[in-house]
Protein backbone atom coordinates (compact mmCIF):
# COMPACT_ATOMS: atom_id res chain seq x y z
CA UNK A 1 0.00 0.00 0.00
CA UNK A 2 2.84 2.37 0.84
CA UNK A 3 4.38 1.75 -2.60
CA UNK A 4 1.14 2.77 -4.33
CA UNK A 5 0.79 5.91 -2.19
CA UNK A 6 4.35 6.90 -3.13
CA UNK A 7 3.55 6.39 -6.81
CA UNK A 8 0.37 8.44 -6.42
CA UNK A 9 2.37 11.26 -4.81
CA UNK A 10 4.87 11.20 -7.68
CA UNK A 11 1.99 11.19 -10.19
CA UNK A 12 0.42 14.25 -8.51
CA UNK A 13 3.75 16.09 -8.37
CA UNK A 14 4.40 15.41 -12.06
CA UNK A 15 0.91 16.53 -13.10
CA UNK A 16 1.51 19.74 -11.17
CA UNK A 17 5.02 20.48 -12.44
CA UNK A 18 4.25 19.66 -16.08
CA UNK A 19 1.05 21.75 -15.96
CA UNK A 20 3.08 24.65 -14.58
CA UNK A 21 5.74 24.01 -17.25
CA UNK A 22 3.17 24.17 -20.02
CA UNK A 23 1.86 27.49 -18.70
CA UNK A 24 5.43 28.78 -18.23
CA UNK A 25 6.24 28.04 -21.85
CA UNK A 26 3.13 29.82 -23.09
CA UNK A 27 3.83 32.91 -20.96
CA UNK A 28 7.46 32.84 -22.06
CA UNK A 29 6.45 32.89 -25.74
CA UNK A 30 4.17 35.88 -25.03
CA UNK A 31 7.06 37.76 -23.42
CA UNK A 32 5.69 37.73 -19.84
CA UNK A 33 9.17 37.41 -18.31
CA UNK A 34 8.25 37.78 -14.63
CA UNK A 35 5.33 35.35 -14.75
CA UNK A 36 7.41 32.81 -16.71
CA UNK A 37 10.30 33.07 -14.23
CA UNK A 38 8.02 32.59 -11.22
CA UNK A 39 6.37 29.58 -12.82
CA UNK A 40 9.81 28.19 -13.71
CA UNK A 41 10.88 28.40 -10.07
CA UNK A 42 7.80 26.48 -8.90
CA UNK A 43 8.10 23.96 -11.72
CA UNK A 44 11.74 23.12 -10.93
CA UNK A 45 11.10 22.87 -7.18
CA UNK A 46 8.27 20.39 -7.69
CA UNK A 47 10.23 18.46 -10.35
CA UNK A 48 13.20 18.03 -7.99
CA UNK A 49 10.86 16.72 -5.29
CA UNK A 50 9.25 14.19 -7.66
CA UNK A 51 12.55 13.04 -9.13
CA UNK A 52 14.08 12.61 -5.69
CA UNK A 53 11.20 10.33 -4.73
CA UNK A 54 11.75 8.18 -7.83
CA UNK A 55 15.53 7.83 -7.25
CA UNK A 56 15.08 7.00 -3.57
CA UNK A 57 12.92 4.02 -4.52
CA UNK A 58 14.26 2.75 -7.87
CA UNK A 59 13.11 -0.75 -6.97
CA UNK A 60 9.44 0.37 -7.08
CA UNK A 61 8.16 0.15 -10.66
CA UNK A 62 4.94 1.90 -9.60
CA UNK A 63 6.99 5.07 -9.05
CA UNK A 64 8.29 4.96 -12.63
CA UNK A 65 4.77 4.39 -13.92
CA UNK A 66 3.43 7.26 -11.77
CA UNK A 67 6.22 9.53 -13.03
CA UNK A 68 5.53 8.80 -16.72
CA UNK A 69 1.74 8.89 -16.38
CA UNK A 70 1.95 12.15 -14.43
CA UNK A 71 4.02 13.67 -17.22
CA UNK A 72 1.41 12.75 -19.87
CA UNK A 73 -1.52 13.86 -17.73
CA UNK A 74 0.27 17.13 -16.90
CA UNK A 75 0.60 18.00 -20.58
CA UNK A 76 -3.11 17.41 -21.20
CA UNK A 77 -4.14 19.29 -18.06
CA UNK A 78 -1.74 22.19 -18.74
CA UNK A 79 -3.23 22.74 -22.18
CA UNK A 80 -6.72 22.61 -20.67
CA UNK A 81 -5.83 25.16 -17.96
CA UNK A 82 -4.24 27.47 -20.52
CA UNK A 83 -7.47 27.34 -22.54
CA UNK A 84 -9.43 28.37 -19.45
CA UNK A 85 -7.07 31.29 -18.79
CA UNK A 86 -7.09 32.31 -22.49
CA UNK A 87 -4.46 34.98 -21.93
CA UNK A 88 -3.41 37.31 -24.69
CA UNK A 89 -4.87 38.60 -27.91
CA UNK A 90 -5.77 37.17 -31.30
CA UNK A 91 -5.87 38.73 -34.75
CA UNK A 92 -8.93 37.65 -36.70
CA UNK A 93 -8.92 38.27 -40.45
CA UNK A 94 -12.31 38.02 -42.13
CA UNK A 95 -12.44 38.03 -45.93
CA UNK A 96 -15.85 38.48 -47.53
CA UNK A 97 -16.99 39.07 -51.11
CA UNK A 98 -20.02 41.17 -50.17
CA UNK A 99 -19.99 44.49 -48.33
CA UNK A 100 -20.00 43.41 -44.64
CA UNK A 101 -21.40 46.61 -43.15
CA UNK A 102 -23.93 44.78 -40.95
CA UNK A 103 -21.17 42.55 -39.59
CA UNK A 104 -18.92 45.56 -38.91
CA UNK A 105 -21.73 47.33 -37.07
CA UNK A 106 -22.56 44.23 -35.00
CA UNK A 107 -18.92 43.65 -34.04
CA UNK A 108 -18.44 47.28 -33.04
CA UNK A 109 -21.63 47.15 -30.95
CA UNK A 110 -20.03 44.19 -29.12
CA UNK A 111 -16.99 46.40 -28.40
CA UNK A 112 -14.66 44.87 -30.99
CA UNK A 113 -12.38 47.23 -32.89
CA UNK A 114 -12.76 46.55 -36.61
CA UNK A 115 -10.67 47.85 -39.51
CA UNK A 116 -12.28 47.42 -42.93
CA UNK A 117 -10.14 47.34 -46.10
CA UNK A 118 -10.90 46.67 -49.78
CA UNK A 119 -8.81 43.92 -51.32
CA UNK A 120 -8.41 41.80 -54.39
CA UNK A 121 -9.06 38.06 -54.20
CA UNK A 122 -8.80 35.29 -56.78
CA UNK A 123 -12.26 36.05 -58.16
CA UNK A 124 -12.24 39.83 -57.83
CA UNK A 125 -12.88 42.48 -55.18
CA UNK A 126 -13.24 41.44 -51.52
CA UNK A 127 -13.62 43.13 -48.15
CA UNK A 128 -11.05 42.38 -45.45
CA UNK A 129 -11.88 42.95 -41.79
CA UNK A 130 -9.08 43.02 -39.22
CA UNK A 131 -10.05 42.51 -35.58
CA UNK A 132 -7.61 42.32 -32.65
CA UNK A 133 -9.46 40.91 -29.65
CA UNK A 134 -8.81 39.25 -26.30
CA UNK A 135 -8.53 35.47 -26.80
CA UNK A 136 -11.27 34.84 -24.26
CA UNK A 137 -13.70 36.73 -26.53
CA UNK A 138 -12.69 34.85 -29.67
CA UNK A 139 -15.67 32.50 -29.64
CA UNK A 140 -18.14 35.41 -29.37
CA UNK A 141 -16.49 37.04 -32.37
CA UNK A 142 -16.58 33.81 -34.43
CA UNK A 143 -20.25 33.23 -33.63
CA UNK A 144 -21.10 36.72 -34.91
CA UNK A 145 -19.16 36.09 -38.12
CA UNK A 146 -20.78 32.69 -38.67
CA UNK A 147 -24.24 34.19 -38.11
CA UNK A 148 -23.87 37.34 -40.23
CA UNK A 149 -21.33 36.22 -42.86
CA UNK A 150 -21.37 32.43 -43.04
CA UNK A 151 -19.50 32.37 -46.39
CA UNK A 152 -16.62 34.49 -45.08
CA UNK A 153 -13.08 33.12 -45.00
CA UNK A 154 -11.64 33.52 -41.48
CA UNK A 155 -8.09 33.14 -40.18
CA UNK A 156 -6.92 33.54 -36.58
CA UNK A 157 -3.41 34.19 -35.25
CA UNK A 158 -1.92 34.91 -31.85
CA UNK A 159 -0.75 38.46 -31.24
CA UNK A 160 2.36 38.97 -29.12
CA UNK A 161 2.14 42.75 -29.02
CA UNK A 162 -0.28 45.46 -30.14
CA UNK A 163 0.48 49.17 -29.98
CA UNK A 164 -2.15 51.88 -30.38
CA UNK A 165 -5.57 51.43 -31.86
CA UNK A 166 -8.72 50.33 -30.07
CA UNK A 167 -8.29 47.58 -27.49
CA UNK A 168 -11.10 47.60 -24.93
CA UNK A 169 -10.45 46.40 -21.38
CA UNK A 170 -7.06 46.57 -19.65
CA UNK A 171 -4.16 45.96 -21.99
CA UNK A 172 -1.07 43.94 -20.94
CA UNK A 173 1.75 45.97 -19.42
CA UNK A 174 3.88 45.72 -22.60
CA UNK A 175 1.12 47.20 -24.75
CA UNK A 176 0.75 50.94 -25.30
CA UNK A 177 -2.74 52.27 -25.98
CA UNK A 178 -3.77 55.61 -27.43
Amino acid sequence: MEALLGALLIFALRVTDVTIGTLRLLYMVRGARTVAAGLGFLESLIWITATTQVFRHLDNLWNLFGYALGFAAGIAFGITVEGWIAAGYILVRIIHKEAPHELVRALREQKFGVTLVRGEGRDGAVWILFVVAPRRRGQVLLEAVQTLAPQAFVTIESVTQAIGGYLPRLAPAHTVRK
